[in-house]
This record gives C-alpha cells, structure tokens and sequence, in this order.
C-alpha cells in the first residue's frame, strides 16, 4: 500500500513537471514582447481604448439625440361617464337637464412621438470631448507599454546581474577553498596559528553565505518578472542573456519622447471641453417633435372588425430649457478647477519630460565611466592580490592583509559586472524611450 502510494506521488510530480512550460529568453525586447501579449495592465490599457471609440460612436449619435416612445393603451370603459344635456332637446321642460351617458366601452390606443434635437449645445461639445478622450486613452496606453517595458527591463539585468554574481561568487568560493588548504598546510607546517586557519574558515563560511542571499535576490526578481508578465503559474521563464559587450560603449541617440506632455496636453483639452459640455448645457435644446397616433373604439369589445382605426398625427418644433440647480452650478465650478489644475500640469510635465530626456542621457554617461573606472580598479585589485598570494605563499606576507586583498578583489570584481549590467540596463531604457512614442 505505502509502495503504491509512493508511485502515485511520483506519477503527479511527473505530470506536473511536464505541464509547465519553460521559456527562456535572451534580451530584454524579447520578454517585454511576450509581456505585451500577457500582460492584465495591458489588456486593460486596449479595452480602455475600444471602449473611449463606442463612446465617440455614441457621443456621434447622441449629436442628435434621436428618441422615440411607443405606447397601446386599451381601456374597458366599465361604466361610462355621465353628460347633462338641456332637456328640452329631448322634448322636455326647458331649463331642466337630462343624464346621458355617451362615449365607447372599449377604447384602444396606440401613439408613436419621435424627436430629433436640432440645436443642442451640450451634445455638440460632448462630442469633442469624446474624441479627445479617445486619443487620450491611446496616449494612456502607449504610457502603460513604456512604464511596463521599464520595469520589466529593471527586472531582466537585475536577474542579469545577480547571475554574474552567482558566477563569480562560486568561483571565489572554491578559490576560498583552496585558500583554507593552503592554510591548513601551512598551519600542520607550524608556519601560521590556528587563528589564521579560522580566519579562513570564516572567510569561505561569509562567501557561502553572501552566495545564498544572492540567489534569494534572484529568485524574488523572477517572481517580480512573473507579476510584471502576467504569466499563468505552468509558464516557468528563465533568463539567458546573451549581448555583446562591446556595442554598449558606443553614444547611442536619444529621441525626444513627449508622451507625457501629449497625456498632459490632451487632459487639458478634455476638461476644457468638458467644462464648455457643461456650461453649454445651460442652452435652450430646439427639437424638431412628432406624433402619430391610432384610436379604435367599440361598444362590443377589443378589436372589433366593425370599428376602424382613427388616424391623428402632427409634427412640430419644440424649445426647452432646464433651469439649473445647485448640483450643476457645483459641478461647473469643479470642472472649471479641473481645467486649471491641467494647465498647470502642462507646464510642469513639459518641465519634467526635458529633464527626463537629459537625464537619459547623463545616466547613460555616468554608468560608462563608472564601468571603465570599475575595470581598472578590478585589473589593479587583481594585480595586488596576485602579488600578495606569491608573497604569502613563501611566508613573508601576513596572512591577515591577505583576506583583505582576497575580499577586495571579489567586491572590485562584483562592482564591475554589475556596472556593465547597468550599462546596459541604461541603453535599454533609452530603446524603449526611442521605440515607445
């Protein structure tokens, strides 16, 4: 029974494995182009959109307002009402009355009243307004693809990074190793104390552990990537980079991106518009109206073949107007605030989108230098604790500077690749600052 048990488990493992599948990728365009297609903020963004073009097909009819009820009413007339009529009419006193009753038991009805604005203000400049928010919900979109294409790339050299540093950490960790054999040799030898050889147990004990919390890192920036892409839980993505070093050197050109200031620009108009929608419904509405009617009445019951239908219609012209009250008057005064606090948004967004692109290209310069310092510093560290091994090694270096050489070289080394990753990084921000616009 356990061994069956056993075997079940392992069958479901096994279908579980092979369920999920593994997609690796080799840059950055690459995943934000599987992000676009998986990405919720995304989907969102296009839905956003196709929803602002049906309101401006709306906003387009509703121009004219086209309307129209369609009404049957049948009536049983159970008693009928009662008419004075002078009686001498009927031959009798003058100056008395005689109760008739008069009319149909059964009355049907059916009326059919359109009505088409003419002149109708509010509707017109709703309608720039729909236009306007549908070419704000395209701006929002592009805006949502750029700041989901940064983080996503934020994302990628992170895992980048943090690979180079698995790499050369486990590659220190055995020359850590070796370090401690040396030791432990020279310790049997009588050369060092046993307080050097621990120091060297630490020492290989702290690289160990720096290499665990970097593959910790690592994992949590996959499951970011996960968040960012909207992958389902059987989609496992691994991240090979493979870029050639030597194209990031060169000064790449940097577009002029004005997204933002087209998002705050458009948001202008549109509360602009709105808050003229508003006003503009403060306007009398011309309407042009209509009526046509059917009436068929009988003493015997609905639908009666001996009684006819009874035609009546007319068409005119009809003015209204609605007075406003405190609703409309507070909620002119909100959009008319509205509309200044975009325009204040303008500028400052113009502002920020020049610093933005000027900063663009400071980061960029900034990580290259740091690049090229970090390789020679690296070279040189490098170079040190060569030298202080040799001397080591024939027992005329301590054995405490030599940890301080070993850690130097392991952080110059760490700073380098990570200065490169973010070389890197900077020149795929301006990609999607070039490519998103």
């Amino acid at each position: 029974m356990k061994q069956g048990l056993i075997i079940i488990i392992l069958i479901l493992s096994l279908a579980t494995v092979n369920a999920q599948q593994v997609i690796r990728f080799t840059n950055p365009d690459s995943l934000i182009a599987f992000a676009e297609i998986n990405s919720i903020a995304i989907k969102t963004g296009d839905a956003q959109a196709l929803l602002a073009k049906y309101q401006t097909l709306y906003a387009k009819i509703n121009k004219f307002n086209p309307r129209a009820s369609v009404n049957y009413a049948a009536t049983d007339n159970t008693q009928l009402p009662v008419n004075f009529f002078p009686a001498e009419v009927f031959g009798g006193t003058p100056g008395t009355f005689k109760e008739v009753q008069s009319g149909q038991q059964y009355v049907q009805s059916v009326y059919i009243t359109p009505q088409i604005d003419l002149i109708n203000p509010g509707t017109w400049e709703k309608l720039k307004s729909a236009r306007l928010n549908e070419q704000l919900a395209s701006v929002n979109n592009r805006l949502t693809k750029k700041y989901l294409s940064e983080s996503i790339a934020a994302a990628y050299f992170n895992i980048v990074s943090f690979q180079q540093q698995i790499y050369i950490t486990s590659k220190t960790l055995l020359h850590a190793d070796s370090i401690l054999q040396i030791f432990q040799y020279k310790f049997e030898q009588g050369i060092i104390r046993s307080q050097d050889v621990n120091n060297a147990k630490v020492n290989k004990l702290m690289i160990k552990d720096r290499l665990q919390q970097i593959q910790n890192a690592m994992e949590q920036q996959y499951n970011l990537l996960n968040l960012f892409c909207d992958a389902d839980a059987a989609t496992i993505i691994e991240i090979e980079h493979n870029e050639n070093t030597n194209t990031i050197l060169q000064q790449p050109v940097i577009s002029l991106n004005t997204l933002a200031v087209t998002q705050s620009q458009l948001q202008l108009q549109y509360a602009r518009s709105e808050y003229k929608a508003n006003n503009a419904a403060y306007y009398p509405t011309l309407s042009l109206i209509g009526n046509w009617a059917w009436q068929e009445n009988s003493t015997q019951h609905f639908f009666d073949n001996n009684s006819r239908w009874i035609p009546t219609n007319y068409i005119g012209l009809r003015l209204s107007y609605t007075f406003p009250d405190a609703g409309r008057l507070s909620q002119t005064a909100t959009m008319k605030t509205n509309w200044k606090i975009a325009e204040m948004n303008v500028k400052h967004k113009t502002t920020q989108q020049e610093t933005e692109n000027v900063q663009l290209y400071l980061e960029f310069k900034k990580a290259k230098e740091i690049m090229m310092i970090a390789e020679e510093v690296k070279l040189l560290k490098e170079d040190t604790y060569r030298k202080n091994l040799n001397l080591f090694v024939q027992d005329i270096y301590p054995a405490d500077n030599l940890f301080l050489a070993f850690n130097d070289v392991l952080t110059a080394t760490l700073n380098y690749q990570s200065a490169i990753i973010n070389l890197q990084y900077q020149l795929s921000k301006i990609n999607i600052n070039n490519s998103i616009q």
